[in-house]
């Protein structure tokens, strides 16, 4: 899974569903957390990374 914060940058891992945190710690905002967990689609969450969104540099790094 992967989250992009507003403003569409960065795309980060979403490591932790329960708090929305990434290996970088990053955290997505309670409210999409919560759209996330009601099984409502959100844009901001998605399982595959967008092709035109670079990865966070820290997140790639923790994930090799």
């Amino acid at each position: 899974m992967y989250f992009v914060k507003r403003g569409g940058t960065v795309c980060h891992v979403l490591r932790d569903t329960r708090n929305g945190s990434a290996p970088c710690g990053v955290k997505i905002t309670r409210l999409e957390l919560l759209i996330y967990k009601s099984g409502k689609e959100s844009p901001l969450i998605v399982s595959e990374k967008p092709p035109d969104i670079p990865l966070c540099k820290h997140c790639e790094k923790q994930l090799d």
